[in-house]
This record gives C-alpha cells, sequence and structure tokens, in this order.
C-alpha cells in the first residue's frame, strides 16, 4: 500500500458512522453527488466508483450540530506516479479537490476555502510538520485542512461516504444502491456505505 493511502487512512480515524444514522439520506446524497457528476465528470475525474478515481466524499457538518453543511470530495486519487497518458493520471492536479454546499446550488473547488494558520498545538505542530507535506505533494486537501470560518463548519471532523461502482444488475441491496448518469447517458450503478 502507498504511504500516501496509508497517511489518508490515518487522517481520518474516527468512529465509523453508518448510514442509516446519518442525517443525510442515500436519496438526497445520490441528488447531490448527481449534481457534481453533471458539472466535474471529465474535468475532474473520468472514473466514478472506482478508488483509483473518485469514489468518496467527506460530509462536513455545521460547528456543534449534526447539520450536514458541505461535501469535501477528492477525486484523481492515485493520480501521483502515473503516466501521462494512463486513463487514471491527472487531468489536472490543481482540480482534485472540491466543495458542495448542501443547501446552495453551489459547487466550488476546495482550494480558497484552506487554512491560511493552524491552531497552536502539539496536535497542530505535527501534523504541520509530519502529515502536511505529504497532502500537499499528493494535492490532497483534507477537512482538517479547511478553514472553519469560511466553511462554516467543524472542520476537524467529518463523516466518510463511499460510493462504489457494482453491476447494475447484481447491485447489492445491502449496501443502499444509487445510480447515476453520466452526461452522455451512461448508466453507472454505486454501492453507497458510510465508513
Amino acid at each position: 500500500m502507498s504511504p500516501f493511502l496509508i497517511l489518508a487512512l490515518c487522517a481520518f480515524l474516527a468512529p465509523a458512522a453508518r448510514a442509516a444514522d446519518s442525517p443525510l439520506s442515500p436519496t438526497q446524497f445520490q441528488g447531490l453527488l448527481q449534481r457534481f457528476v453533471d458539472k466535474a465528470y471529465l474535468k475532474a475525474f473520468r472514473h466514478l466508483g472506482d478508488e483509483r478515481d473518485f469514489d468518496h466524499g467527506h460530509l462536513l457538518f455545521d460547528a456543534g450540530s449534526k447539520r450536514p453543511r458541505a461535501i469535501l470530495y477528492h477525486t484523481q486519487e492515485m493520480a501521483k506516479g502515473e503516466p501521462a497518458q494512463s486513463d487514471f493520471a491527472y487531468i489536472d492536479a490543481q482540480s482534485r479537490n472540491w466543495l458542495q454546499w448542501i443547501d446552495e446550488d453551489k459547487i466550488e473547488k476546495a482550494d480558497g476555502f484552506q487554512r491560511k494558520e493552524f491552531p497552536q498545538s502539539a496536535y497542530w505542530s505535527w501534523f504541520v510538520e509530519r502529515k502536511l507535506p505529504t497532502f500537499k505533494e499528493y494535492h490532497t486537501i483534507i477537512d482538517k485542512m479547511l478553514d472553519p470560518a469560511l466553511v462554516g463548519a467543524d472542520t476537524e471532523k467529518s463523516e466518510q461516504w463511499e460510493f462504489t461502482r457494482v453491476d447494475c444488475g447484481a447491485k447489492p441491496p445491502a449496501r443502499q444502491p444509487i445510480d447515476i448518469l453520466l452526461p452522455g447517458g451512461e448508466k453507472v450503478c454505486l454501492a453507497l456505505s458510510a465508513a
């Protein structure tokens, strides 16, 4: 497993949430994801539901509540190191991180919402020294890197939702399948789960 993947997994160590416990229903998530796909397909990702490209989002909540505020998406997930002609190479390394606002019809690159400074504590000093350089090398913005005042959310924790591509004829009912249409009309079936 690549050092980046190990680092990414460690960054999201938090109690696992179940989709049934989330304040966002699978139907709501499907609608939001469809809007994102309509805007960003072939600009920010090529392979919906494939962990090598685009298969998850992080639900951010208003500070002090369980009210969903935004979804932070990472695309082109494993593009670093891929040959330029690869179908999994970067489309645009600067178009990896996106915020989709829950209550607004707005999708924006996450770059402009990053912290300029980090809080002063042992944890944050460790994060800035040990973790931040790797995230920057991989062009990744995680929840902790977002400025809570700019996002209007608690950015120190999030709920990760995964959407894995499955055969449309054999959708596993236990994983709350959703269907997304790509702009060209192709239907993509996804098994949805909160991790």
